[in-house]
């Protein structure tokens, strides 16, 4: 039995979750009583930090102490190989602190909830993240009913050709190559993808078989549709 194929344990609030796949991104707190509060702000400067403090921020506004969250929820991506470190370190930090369950949240489902042209849309949607060498990282997403989550279809992988699967609409934003957004089936719509620690929250407390939840925060690993450039430089780095 998969991971996947598992019953995701249940989550309880308080909830911190953070997005930070972008350059911009925030922190949201669900309160014990179902009240959410969220801050924003970005990652990755070399000037400053605005992560942790935008954290103890959202975190104040609701008044729940750190050591009280019961949850830390977290994009891992793909998306921005620093902002995806900083946040998930963050969260494992926090989350072992505070005794927390830790949650993945798969980067295209937080995409799907948080942009707001698929409010509506049901069947069967693709998510493109723009990868190396004229490729991209392809999710495909389903859901029959508005008031269920979006759930991932089959397994997602890099792509270096037009799809040949019909959907009723496409996430990609300006760096995914043309050739790649378009079906060769069908004609969807291309809308640009959103993302927010608002939906990462939302989803990690609605569960699903989706999402990586783990006791232990140290496990909890970013997905990454290529190997970050200063891990290739590393490794090609001269042997002394």
């Amino acid at each position: 039995m998969t991971e996947k194929d598992q019953a995701t344990p249940a989550v309880e609030g308080p909830l911190l979750a953070i997005e930070l796949s972008q350059r911009s991104g925030g922190a949201a707190v669900i309160d014990a009583s179902g009240d959410l509060h969220t801050v924003g702000f970005e990652g990755g400067r070399r000037d400053r930090d605005d992560v942790l403090p935008g954290i103890h921020a959202v975190l104040a506004r609701a008044g729940v102490a750190a050591s009280t969250l019961r949850c830390v929820a977290v994009d891992v991506g793909p998306g921005g190989f620093t902002g995806l470190r900083i946040s998930i370190a963050a969260a494992q930090a926090i989350a072992e602190v505070a005794n927390a369950t830790v949650v993945g949240v798969p980067g295209a489902v937080v995409a799907a909830t948080a942009t707001p042209a698929l409010g509506e849309t049901l069947g069967e949607i693709v998510v493109l993240s723009a990868a190396k060498a004229g490729t991209a990282w392809r999710t495909r997403l389903g859901r029959d009913d508005t008031d269920r989550g979006w759930r991932i279809i089959g397994d997602p992988g890099i792509i270096d050709r037009p799809d040949d699967r019909a959907c009723v609409a496409v996430l990609a934003d300006e760096h995914v190559p043309s050739e790649l957004v378009r079906s060769t089936v069908s004609d969807p719509p291309v809308h640009s993808p959103s993302f927010d620690a608002a939906a990462v929250a939302r989803i990690a407390l609605g569960g699903g078989p989706d999402l990586l939840v783990h006791a232990d925060p140290a496990r909890l690993m970013p997905i990454y549709p290529r190997e970050p450039e200063a891990v290739r430089r590393w490794r090609s780095r001269p042997a002394r």
